[in-house]
């Protein structure tokens, strides 16, 4: 990325935001740099793409995922892994993070990060999974420890002991989550400090401070408030052992102003500023095998099954818990931890489908009703669970979902809505075109040739007015369409980064809808005047060409 900060992140970042976007472009705080989570970039489109770009100019960027999955017994997706590589060749980030959890089955994801069980066969499957990962990014990746509600009783080792081990194997480096710390000593008995003193010197690149949320099942990592006072107390010990270690303050839901974020920013930033060089060598390193007497780990365990499960099944167990409560007394006697806690996990998994189906289809959620919406999505990620680690694809089904079930007799145009919902979704994360218009100076050769629609074209027909309707639904402040039982059809286009729904008669439809299935201009037109003897080429024509609608042409050769 020419012009782009390649330097390392150092001093203190924060996330970036969509509601802190036009904040950051219009004045550029002052900030050490930006993390973004990797999956919502993966399209490289789009005004998300548009905005970080920009802003990669000014500020290191670190990338931070959370879909890899690498302790997935099963269902890692070297797809994924393809996109995270050519979004980090795209970007060029100062650092690339992913979790110590897992998140696949066999059939489906669960976008969530799960606990592993700490032991040999992990230890072997997440080394081989973070070699495979760093070969792929040519690049050292961080991976962190994350906040757990419930631990395994086949755990060999505390969770810094398998990170430190992980380090000495494939020369990854640390994400330091000091709230995940001091969320897991709440939650598991664990002694942070303690913890803490069992990383190997140097092998810590980045520290994460958020917030946490307490709750009657225990603490649970929401990053959705400041950091709490012990989380501070934990970070200064962190920084004692680590050194100057770049930090950012993780906040993802319930967002304040910038200004607050700033101010936490602020405040790790004093904090991390008098810390005098690096950090002190840690004793106990290398790391040595769990004896569940260390400390770290929390209480001893308590018998469990003599005849353990290989971790494919156990997984399976527990992600069968998720989708129906019933199950969890399959999974409950290899857990240790109150197994009323699955219910956390199983809250997360139903909040990741409300998310991800609301981003998707607003004008649907407020058509029927935010507790209505909740229920639909339940219902559909029941039947169609996620199949990507990116939660940006997993609606695509929906529409279809919405025509076999009685969502609401009384209003049959929902799934026509959904349908044209999504075809602005797609359009979003499609690729973009910086193609110069074609010049048409012959017009039979014109007609004669195939046209190369923009990629990011989508094209809706319904028997109901849904244009008028989405329309109705945005800022605009349209009105809302007079008749419903009205045909409509629509051209969803993006320009730049903006996409828009633009109404367009049944023939241009059909002329655009030849293009896009690959026939020659003419038959296009001979279409369009089968519904419209009267229609309008020459403008239709003109606004195709001058509009971005079509970006190229190839001849009848060309074609074949």
């Amino acid at each position: 990325m020419p012009g782009s900060v390649t330097a390392p992140a150092a001093g203190v970042g924060i996330g970036l935001r969509v509601p802190h976007y036009r904040a950051f472009l219009d004045t550029r705080p002052a900030v050490g740099w930006l993390e973004v989570h990797s999956e919502n970039y993966l399209a490289r489109a789009g005004r998300d793409w548009h905005v970080l770009s920009t802003l990669r100019r000014d500020y290191p960027v670190s990338l931070h995922g959370v879909g890899l999955g690498l302790g997935s017994a099963r269902g890692f997706s070297e797809d994924h892994l393809r996109r995270v590589r050519d979004l980090a060749d795209a970007i060029e980030p100062a650092l690339v993070s992913e979790h110590l959890s897992w998140g696949a089955l066999a059939d489906r994801q669960l976008n969530d990060l799960l606990p592993l069980r700490f032991d040999d066969a992990a230890l072997a499957l997440v080394a081989r999974r973070i070699a495979r990962v760093q070969d792929a990014l040519g690049r050292r990746l961080l991976v962190e420890n994350v906040s757990t509600y419930v631990r395994w009783r086949g755990d060999a080792f505390g969770e810094t002991q398998f990170l430190a081990e992980l380090v000495r194997r494939t020369g990854c480096g640390v994400l330091l989550d000091v709230n995940n710390l001091y969320v897991n000593q709440h939650n598991h008995g664990e002694d942070a400090l303690a913890a803490l003193a069992l990383l190997p010197a140097g092998c810590v690149g980045e520290i994460h401070l958020g917030g946490h949320l307490a709750t009657p099942d225990g603490l649970v990592d929401h990053h959705g408030d400041r950091v709490a006072p012990p989380v501070w107390d934990l970070y200064r010990a962190a920084l004692a052992c680590c050194g100057k270690v770049p930090t950012l303050i993780e906040w993802d839901t319930d967002l304040p102003a910038l200004d607050v974020l700033l101010d936490e920013a602020a405040r790790a930033a004093h904090i991390l500023g008098g810390v005098a060089g690096a950090g002190l060598p840690i004793a106990g390193a290398p790391p040595r095998r769990h004896d569940r007497a260390d400390p770290a780990a929390g209480p001893p365990a308590a018998d469990f099954p003599a005849a353990d499960l290989p971790a494919a099944e156990l997984q399976q167990l527990f992600g069968a818990a998720l989708s129906d409560p019933a199950r969890g007394a399959d999974v409950a006697p290899w857990l240790r931890g109150d197994p009323a806690r699955l219910g956390i996990y199983r809250g997360n998994l139903r909040a990741s489908w409300r998310r991800a189906l609301a981003n998707a289809y607003p004008v649907l959620c407020r058509l029927v009703g935010a507790d209505a919406f909740d229920d639909l999505a339940r219902a559909y990620g029941r039947a169609h669970p996620s199949l990507d680690p990116d939660l940006n694809r997993f609606g695509e089904w929906l529409p279809d979902f919405l025509d076999t079930v009685a969502a609401d007799a009384g209003h049959p145009y929902l799934p026509d809505v959904a349908r044209l919902e999504w075809l602005v979704h797609a359009a979003h994360f499609a690729p973009d075109s910086d193609a110069a218009p074609p010049q048409v100076t012959d017009p039979a050769a014109f007609e004669a040739s195939r046209a190369v629609l923009h990629p990011a074209l989508r094209l809706h027909a319904s028997r109901w007015a849904t244009p008028a309707l989405w329309h109705a639904h945005q800022e605009d402040g349209a009105p809302w369409p007079a008749a419903l039982d009205t045909a409509g059809h629509a051209l969803v286009r993006r320009v730049g980064w903006r996409v828009d729904v633009i109404a367009i008669g049944a023939a241009e439809h059909a002329a655009l809808a030849r293009l896009a299935a690959g026939e020659t201009v003419g038959a296009a037109l001979d279409a369009a005047f089968e519904i419209d003897a009267a229609f309008d080429v020459g403008e239709a024509v003109r606004r195709w060409l001058t509009e971005g609608v079509i970006v190229g042409l190839r001849s009848a050769a060309q074609a074949t």
